[in-house]
């Protein structure tokens, strides 16, 4: 079991970095649609990942 986090996989390594940006991405494209500023929130949903697009989908809308 200790193995798995010493020596990861790279396949894996690379689709869960991958699925966490698509998540970022998606919370600057939600954040973007309210109205809100998309490198920003691209910033915060790839750092923060699935925290960040839950709060993208709570923002109020500016429009």
């Amino acid at each position: 079991m200790i193995e798995i986090l010493t020596n990861p996989d790279p396949n894996t390594v690379f689709w869960l970095m991958l699925l966490h940006c698509i998540v970022g991405l998606s919370a600057g494209i939600v954040a973007d649609i309210k109205g809100y500023s998309f490198p920003l929130w691209l910033g915060i949903g790839t750092v923060a990942g699935t925290f960040g697009l839950i709060a993208s989908l709570t923002l109020k809308n500016q429009n």
